[in-house]
C-alpha cells in the first residue's frame, strides 16, 4: 500500500471517529510514520481531525464571507436611512477592508515566493537524487525497522571456517598402534568433526608440516 492509498483509507477511517493510533495500527506503521505522511500531503490537524489545508482555508473564507453578509443585511433593515456618520463608518470599513485584503495579497505573494526559492534551491541541491513520497515513506518505514532491530546478534554476520590445506603425496597406507595424549586426541577428534577430511588424511598432513618445520632433524 502505497502513502496515498495509505491516506485515503485514513480518512475513510478518521470519519468513522477512529483514533489516529488505532488506524496506525489497522494499516501496520507507527503513528509518528502516518503524522508525517499525512504533513507531507498538506493535512493539518484541526482540532484533532486532520483536513486538507486548502480545505480549512476555503472554510475560514466562506465563514467570513457569510458573516459579513449578514452584517450588511442586518445594517439595512435597521437603518432605511444613513446619516453621514454611518457614511463615515462604512468607507472606513470599507478601507479596512481593502488595507486587509491589500495585506493578504501581499503576504500570498511573499509565501509564494519563498515557496519557489525553496523549490528552486532543492533543485539545485538535489540534482543527483530524485526521491519521490513513496520513496521518502519506505526509508522512514526501514529507519524505524532498523532502530527496534539494530542490537540483535542474529543479524551479525558469521564468519566462514577455513577448511585445511592438504599438499602431501599419497603413497600406501601404512597401519600402526600409537599413544596420543587425551587432552591432544579430543582435540584432534573435534578438529576432524569440523573438516571435510578424514583422520588419516589429518594424521598424515600433519606429521607432513611437523617434519618440514625440522627438516634439520630428518
Amino acid at each position: 500500500m502505497n502513502s496515498i492509498e495509505r491516506i485515503d483509507e485514513f480518512l475513510r477511517l478518521q470519519d468513522k471517529g477512529i483514533p489516529l493510533e488505532e488506524i496506525a495500527s489497522t494499516l501496520g506503521v507507527k503513528p509518528q510514520t502516518l503524522k508525517r505522511s499525512l504533513n507531507k500531503n498538506g493535512y493539518k490537524n484541526v482540532k484533532g481531525k486532520y483536513l486538507k489545508k486548502d480545505i480549512c482555508e476555503s472554510n475560514a473564507s466562506v465563514q467570513v464571507a457569510f458573516e459579513d453578509t449578514n452584517l450588511i443585511e442586518q445594517k439595512n433593515s435597521n437603518n432605511t436611512k444613513t446619516t453621514r456618520a454611518d457614511t463615515k463608518k462604512k468607507k472606513t470599513v470599507v478601507k479596512s477592508k481593502k488595507e486587509n485584503q491589500k495585506e493578504k495579497n501581499t503576504l500570498e505573494k511573499s509565501l509564494k515566493t519563498n515557496a519557489n526559492s525553496k523549490t528552486k534551491n532543492k533543485s539545485k541541491k538535489d540534482k543527483k537524487i530524485n526521491l519521490t513520497q513513496e520513496d521518502l515513506d519506505k526509508l522512514c518505514e526501514v529507519y524505524d525497522w532498523y532502530l527496534e532491530v539494530k542490537d540483535f546478534k542474529s543479524l551479525k554476520r558469521k564468519t566462514r571456517k577455513k577448511d585445511i590445506n592438504i599438499d602431501f603425496n599419497e603413497t600406501e597406507d601404512k597401519t600402526i598402534s600409537i599413544k596420543v595424549d587425551k587432552g591432544v586426541w579430543e582435540d584432534f577428534l573435534r578438529l576432524c568433526s569440523n573438516s571435510n577430511y578424514d583422520r588419516k588424511t589429518l594424521v598424515t598432513q600433519a606429521l607432513n608440516d611437523f617434519m618440514k618445520a625440522h627438516k634439520d632433524l630428518l
